[in-house]
């Protein structure tokens, strides 16, 4: 196994939910998760990096952080999954991302050759395939008729003479994968000196300023920017300070639409009713006096109001004026 692992709250609950069932099929499906852990991480996640050197961390880090996102899901409310669910759920997140192995593009689409490569052609996992094919194929992309509700279709499946609930365990996986964001998805070292390829440059500051948090009613973003200046430009990690706040706000509306898409299709998520972010600006140090409010958005909806961008929620996050306010501080403007 990977010697970066250590089990997870999310597996030893795992564990505890399969012993509820009769006789030896709690240990065996047990077994069987930890087969096919010790196969994917060994065999493939490790190896990702090798294939797409860009990409942020898709690694044993990755699946740990999406499990503690999963599992603090679970614990929002009743989690009444059953054990059936609690497996596939698990081994989805196992799966979930093999794909990139074969490239980053469509990645959800390239599971199936490599989970028949690690359980092989065994006919007792065939309810297995089925439903870990559809979970983690609907964690991003679209249908096969080019929409994006990759929830909508997924019906209850059977598993091991059980019904499974495949919608509702897309949905919280889909809602961790998103949440598994921040520091320990890239390498400050590599991005300092630009061993990341100009397109994905962004993505890995982007890694090194936002962190994410699961709070009572919401998720919360918080993003903390140490300005540099460059000549007459302003930059984070190496980023235009304006490019990489237009990335955070396209962020902050991507994790708001999928917090509401993903509790739309489970209960379990019900209670996350908004979306917040927090801004953090330094320079050489300093933190820079703006006065900013947090930004919230809520499943409130006034007729008329729209907020579908960053500015629509609060204008003094227009990029337009902001930008010149925070560039203003970092040429001689009063610090804090």
């Amino acid at each position: 196994m990977s010697s970066t692992w250590a089990e997870q709250p999310l597996e030893k609950a795992l564990y505890e939910r399969l012993r509820t069932l009769p006789g030896t099929a709690g240990d065996d499906l047990y077994g069987d998760y930890t087969t096919a852990r010790k196969s994917v991480l060994e065999d493939i996640v490790e190896h990702i990096d090798s294939a797409e050197p860009n990409l942020t961390d898709h690694g044993p880090r990755h699946l740990a952080d999406v499990m503690q996102r999963a599992y603090q899901l679970l614990n929002l409310g009743k989690n009444d999954l059953s054990p059936g669910e609690f497996y596939i759920l698990c081994v989805s997140i196992l799966f979930h991302d093999v794909g990139n192995l074969h490239g980053r593009t469509e990645h959800q689409k390239k599971i199936g050759g490599i989970y028949k490569h690690v359980r092989g052609t065994d006919a007792r996992f065939l309810g297995e395939r089925n439903a870990v094919l559809a979970v983690a194929g609907a964690h991003t992309g679209t249908t096969k008729d080019g929409k994006r509700d990759t929830l909508k279709t997924l019906d209850r499946q059977n598993f091991q003479g059980a019904s499974v609930r495949i919608r509702e365990i897309a949905a919280i996986l889909r809602l961790a994968d998103e949440l598994a964001e921040g520091r320990h998805r890239t390498s400050a070292y590599l991005s300092n000196i630009g061993q990341y390829s100009i397109d994905s440059t962004i993505y890995h500051a982007y890694a090194q300023i936002v962190d994410y948090a699961i709070q009572p009613g919401r998720i919360a973003m918080t993003f903390t920017l140490d300005i540099s200046r460059v000549g007459d430009k302003f930059e984070v990690h190496g980023v235009a300070l304006s490019e990489l706040l237009k990335l955070c706000y396209k962020r902050i509306i991507k994790l708001d639409q999928e917090r509401r898409f993903c509790k739309y299709y489970c209960p379990f998520l019900h209670e996350l009713a908004e979306t917040g972010a927090w801004f953090n600006f330094y320079f050489e140090g300093y933190s820079l006096e703006l006065d900013l409010h947090p930004l919230v958005i809520s499943d409130l909806v006034v007729p008329g109001d729209v907020t579908n961008e960053v500015a629509s929620v609060d204008a003094d996050y227009d990029l337009t004026t902001l930008v010149p306010r925070l560039t203003a501080l970092c040429s001689g403007g009063r610090l804090q």
